[in-house]
């Protein structure tokens, strides 16, 4: 099983922001709902993040913001588009 695999996301994909399931204190809710691309996985900044399964992915914003999320925070775009669409057909 590959790193894509895993995570269901990779660099370059577009994901959505979602919610704060884990209720993290330095999460920014300013960012839900809205979509960036995925820039890195950082897997060293000690938020306790562990190789492959769990680091903080990187998403650039339209304006140029870089903010950090757990995979549990982003969907894929096109994911999130695809299943949503389908329910309302």
């Amino acid at each position: 099983m590959n790193l894509k695999q895993k995570l269901n996301i990779q660099v370059g994909d577009i994901v959505l922001v979602l919610s704060n399931p884990n209720n993290d204190d330095t999460f920014s809710y300013k960012y839900i709902g809205l979509k960036g691309q995925v820039k890195y996985f950082d897997y060293d900044c000690g938020c306790g993040q562990t190789y492959p399964n769990d680091p903080m992915i990187g998403v650039e914003f339209s304006n140029g913001e870089v903010e950090e999320f757990w995979k549990e925070e982003l969907i894929d775009f096109r994911a999130f588009c695809s299943v949503h669409y389908l329910k309302i057909r």
